[in-house]
């Protein structure tokens, strides 16, 4: 059974990993917690939210995560920000690009008076090592569950949150790495890094974009059971969120100019590339026409000429040359 409990006091924190019908039946019959809440985590249909119950308060929040793929996934689970990617076909990217691409995994906290039961996937590390930590040691459970149960639950969210920015930061240092590759010469994993830096930047709003009015309603004290002594906390969690928003829009105004740049790059290279072959096919089709005519079995000036040979190599060069000097003339190369 994938279920863990401390206890300190009155109060139990309970932490299920990738939990499956054994462990919903549990919660279902130990907390009674309603079925469709349960099922909608199993079956990944919620949306971030803030919903209070009799019992409980369910708060559904989505956090980002990057590392290996889903296969992989089953048999390693590493500490954030090197975890599992989603199940979605991806693109034939290399190894390396592809365990860079960033997703999102929900965490359901189900907040009652005596009990914080955290349902997650088990790939971000700051949940496990809270729960260590309180299993480790007396003073450790004080701390993080000496002051009620929406304290807990608001260390967890903190510490998630605050997980968010060594992603940023590495986001910040690939977009750096990339700006310094095309000051030289672009290479196709270049390329693929441009791409997945865009789609994570994407991912990353997406995620956050719906946590920042859900904090904005717990600061504002939209909750009473989870609000009182705790609406300056959550304060401070939305104050993260928005530096994190305002530095995603930053990297992505930052990567969208780098990848327009270096479109303008490749265009500009393609251009001079077509000028160079259509200079070469604008001097071939006249000797080519000229080696044409002379092939045919008529009468054409010099064609009976012992020298004809060498006339029509000087005409071809003459026309070459000429039309050369047209082109430079005209500066289309």
């Amino acid at each position: 059974m994938n279920i863990q409990t401390v206890k300190f006091r009155d109060l139990s924190f309970v932490l299920v990993t990738n939990p499956g019908e054994f462990e919903v039946k549990y919660l279902r019959n130990t907390y009674g917690f309603d079925s469709l809440h349960l099922d909608d985590y199993i079956n990944k249909t919620q949306a971030p939210k803030v919903e209070i119950y009799k019992e409980y308060a369910l708060i559904v929040l989505d956090f980002p995560y990057v590392g290996l793929n889903h296969t992989e996934q089953k048999s390693h689970i590493f500490n954030f920000p090197q975890a599992a990617l989603s199940s979605v076909p991806l693109p034939s990217f290399s190894g390396s690009i592809r365990k860079k691409r960033m997703a999102t995994t929900q965490i359901d906290f189900f907040v009652g008076k005596d009990y914080v039961v955290i349902l997650h996937e088990g790939v971000l590390s700051p949940i496990n090592d809270i729960f260590a930590k309180c299993q480790k040691t007396l003073p450790n459970r004080n701390e993080f569950m000496g002051q009620g149960t929406v304290f807990l639950a608001y260390r967890v969210v903190d510490a998630l949150v605050d997980t968010c920015f060594p992603l940023l930061n590495e986001l910040y240092a690939t977009i750096d790495k990339i700006d310094k590759e095309l000051e030289h010469v672009p290479t196709e994993r270049t390329l693929e890094e441009i791409s997945i830096t865009r789609r994570n930047i994407v991912v990353f709003q997406t995620m956050i974009k719906p946590l920042i009015p859900i904090f904005r309603r717990l600061e504002e004290g939209e909750y009473r059971e989870l609000n009182g002594a705790m609406q300056p906390f959550w304060s401070n969690v939305l104050d993260h969120l928005h530096k994190i928003w305002e530095r995603l829009e930053d990297g992505r105004e930052l990567i969208e100019g780098i990848s327009e740049s270096n479109e303008s790059f490749l265009t500009s290279k393609t251009n001079q590339v077509i000028k160079v072959l259509t200079i070469f096919s604008a001097i071939i089709l006249p000797l080519n026409l000229l080696a044409s005519l002379y092939g045919m079995n008529i009468d054409l000036p010099f064609a009976r000429d012992p020298n004809a040979f060498w006339i029509i190599i000087f005409v071809m060069l003459t026309t070459s040359l000429a039309m050369l000097v047209v082109f430079r003339f005209k500066r289309w190369f």
